[in-house]
């Protein structure tokens, strides 16, 4: 056994250094740009994706949601009660960040830019309180300020929007928003439990993700006010460290007796994200078919050509006694060896030229700025696969030629 891979071993290193150079050359070339084509476009998807659920739990609905719970008669109540008590046991758990509980109403939003009545431009859209020291644990939003400023605890006539909704800043809904309200003017707001109040813009914000960007935001003491209640609240937006998963932390409220059965993980509230998310796993499954088959039919390629060019060369070596099981060895060697060095390759650009470039100069995508993420778990199935591929493309047509006639390979 060990001298037949001694003897694969210097067929191969013949190979190696007796062959054309510029075809060893160029099939090594081929292999890197299609280990670098699976891995970039892979990083790029999972970068966009990573910036999304970053986003969300950043600016949207924090790591975890609570939400009322359900009465005696299983009806689901309209609110949370007893708020300041179950915010205190929720701080008090070790890796919460913080928490800040809303509420939210729904509302006719009315503008008149022209003060004369003859131009309305109304939205109908849930408007939401804050409490602004609680948010600025939990949320970017005071960081995201386009226009104006952001809200204060003592604000009473104050209102804060997304883009979205205020319109312009290159917001993408447009046509369903206030077309491009300005800081300082002022809007009427039909809440649905019959009040109606007039509040002046103080700031527009944009995070660069949509539905983060679709909120009218009042103070909480104004809400209560509108409400007519206190210590109640439609949710509780909690952020965690992020150093165990969302399902820990929920047990975690559980054990602290937080009782509410309607506690929810962010992933809940993102849908369509995560059927984005499933495409993106869906096209990078065929970049990566693509890459391997691109990979594996030049190797396939060279190896064909060098076994037809050696046929009167495999002939002879069987004729003298070597085992067909050395000649496939040592073209499997070559090709791995091609494999082999175009993976080297293409991790040494990935990790010092295209991973520092992409960092200092990332995608500006839709959602914000996209570097690349190179996830080693995706990397490592790259290679493992551009490898049995390659292990293929050298069997194959090696098998094929030496299972010949030894006569019939030395005269062709």
């Amino acid at each position: 056994m060990w001298n037949d891979l001694q003897a694969a071993l210097f067929l191969f290193y013949k190979y190696v250094t007796r062959g054309n150079k510029g075809t060893s050359v160029l099939t090594v070339l081929v292999a890197t740009l299609a280990f670098l084509q699976i891995n970039l476009i892979s990083g790029i998807f999972s970068g966009a994706l990573g910036l999304i659920y970053d986003q969300t739990k950043n600016n949207y609905v924090g790591n975890i949601v609570v939400q009322p719970g359900k009465d005696q008669w299983g009806n689901k109540e309209e609110y949370i009660k007893q708020v300041t008590e179950l915010k205190r046991k929720i701080n008090a758990i070790p890796g919460i960040i913080g928490c800040s509980s809303r509420y939210t109403i729904g509302s006719v939003i009315e503008y008149h830019p022209d003060k004369t009545g003859k131009d309305i431009r109304t939205v109908s859209w849930p408007v939401k309180s804050i409490d602004p020291e609680d948010e600025k644990r939990i949320s970017g939003l005071h960081n995201n300020m386009l226009a104006g400023q952001y809200l204060d605890e003592s604000d009473r006539d104050q209102i804060v929007m997304g883009r979205e909704i205020s319109g312009g800043y290159g917001a993408s809904l447009e046509v369903q928003s206030l077309k491009g309200i300005n800081i300082g003017d002022e809007v009427t707001i039909f809440y649905h439990n019959g009040t109606t109040r007039k509040y002046t813009l103080k700031g527009i914000y944009a995070t660069a993700f949509p539905l983060a960007d679709m909120n009218a935001f009042v103070t909480q003491k104004e809400m209560e006010s509108v409400l007519g209640m206190r210590d109640r609240a439609s949710e509780i937006i909690i952020r965690t460290d992020d150093a165990y998963p969302e399902a820990y932390y929920i047990q975690e409220l559980r054990k602290a007796g937080v009782e509410l059965p309607d506690i929810r993980p962010w992933q809940d509230f993102i849908g369509l994200v995560l059927g984005l998310a499933q495409t993106f796993d869906i096209i990078k499954r065929i970049v990566l078919f693509i890459g391997l088959v691109v990979a594996g039919v030049t190797i396939f390629i060279v190896i064909f050509i060098a076994t037809i060019s050696r046929k009167k060369q495999i002939g002879i070596m069987k004729a003298i006694g070597m085992k067909e099981g050395i000649i496939v060895a040592s073209y499997i060697m070559l090709s791995l060896f091609y494999a082999v060095v175009g993976i080297g390759i293409g991790l040494a650009v990935l990790e010092f030229v295209a991973t520092p470039y992409f960092i200092a100069h990332p995608l500006d995508f839709p959602v914000g700025k996209t570097s690349l993420l190179i996830v080693r778990g995706e990397v490592a199935t790259s290679i493992i696969c551009m490898l049995a591929v390659s292990i293929i493309a050298g069997f194959i047509p090696s098998w094929r030629v030496s299972r010949e006639n030894i006569i019939k390979a030395i005269w062709g």
